[in-house]
């Protein structure tokens, strides 16, 4: 059987703080809810909220939407903590060498570290300060490793920068927030590049992955014809022997390959929805009476761009709990 993430207890609520269930149920957040694998938990603009998986305390700021995911690394089911917008706060008891890998819209951190804040801005951008341990962030194929004090900002779409002298008190989040939305606002058409480029990569993976598994569920079937012919002509035991040497690995595979695809349609989900989504909502609120202004076309251009590749190559593996 393949191991789900770590769930997660709540141990603290205040103000607006629901829960939406891998289900698609959403109900408000309460102290004794346990957070599972595909459920997420968002705050609103006075709600904050605490967790703790297993020895580990999530400390979820105001306006954040957190989520528990998984996917498969090395033949590894590993924990996947997605942050989509806002702040949250990590503190580990100790570092056992198998934490969860920390996700944004466009950054992965790896975690050494027993103390970091993961900050995660409107326009796709991620800010990390650690305060204790080490934390490995990895984007664009560039990965940059954090020491204590130190942090690094990650534009969408670009590798991180350099490491620099950080701790997660100095930042003020709705200032450094606003700050990346007003930028993102300043130039609509290279920012919504920006967002194509990115969604594109995350395409490019989910399709492959999603490629994988129907060729790895097509020898699956076949592998079950296979094991009920050599019940039928060579008895329970010869079974039992190609059951576990070939049936019961492709089965592990193609959950991981499951895991994969799912997982890459929800990171495109969510630049579509917090991202990309967000920055159309703005953009059409400022033009609502200029409509024919031509800035706001090109951008309207480029957004529908966005959402034919989204609709095209995520929709169809989504489902209706996701939406």
């Amino acid at each position: 059987m393949i191991a789900s993430a770590a769930p997660a207890d709540i141990t603290y609520t205040e103000g607006d703080t629901t829960l939406k269930l891998k289900t698609g149920k959403i109900q408000d957040a309460q102290i004794g809810d346990t957070l599972n694998t595909g459920d997420t938990l968002k705050t609103g603009s006075d709600g904050q909220a605490e967790l703790d998986q297993k020895g580990v305390t999530i400390k979820i700021s105001r306006g954040t939407v957190f989520t528990l995911m998984e996917r498969e690394l090395a033949g590894k089911t590993s924990s996947v903590l997605s942050v989509a917008l806002g702040s949250i706060k990590y503190k580990y008891d100790k570092v056992s060498g198998s934490e969860p890998f920390i996700r944004t819209n466009g950054a992965v951190a790896g975690v050494r570290g027993t103390e970091f804040t993961v900050f995660s801005g409107a326009d796709g951008s991620t800010l990390i300060a650690v305060d204790s341990g080490q934390v490995d962030v990895e984007s664009e194929g560039k990965t940059v490793q954090l020491a204590a004090a130190q942090g690094v900002e990650v534009p969408l779409g670009q590798p991180p920068g350099d490491p620099i002298p950080l701790k997660s008190d100095q930042i003020d989040y709705s200032k450094w927030n606003g700050d990346k939305l007003a930028s993102m606002l300043a130039d609509p058409i290279g920012s919504m590049t920006t967002i194509q480029s990115v969604m594109e990569e995350y395409v490019k993976n989910e399709t492959d992955y999603y490629n994988q598994y129907q060729a790895s569920q097509a020898q699956l079937e076949q592998a079950l014809q296979t094991h009920n012919q050599i019940l039928r002509d060579k008895g329970v035991d010869e079974a039992k022997k190609y059951q576990e040497d070939v049936f019961l690995p492709l089965t592990v595979q193609t959950s991981h390959l499951v895991l994969n695809y799912r997982y890459y349609s929800l990171v495109a989900l969510s630049l579509r929805r917090f991202v990309a989504g967000r920055m159309y909502v703005t953009l059409k609120a400022r033009y609502i009476a200029n409509q024919d202004a031509p800035e706001w076309k090109d951008f309207v251009a480029k957004y529908d761009n966005l959402m034919s590749t989204f609709e095209q190559s995520i929709v169809p593996r989504l489902v209706d709990a996701d939406i």
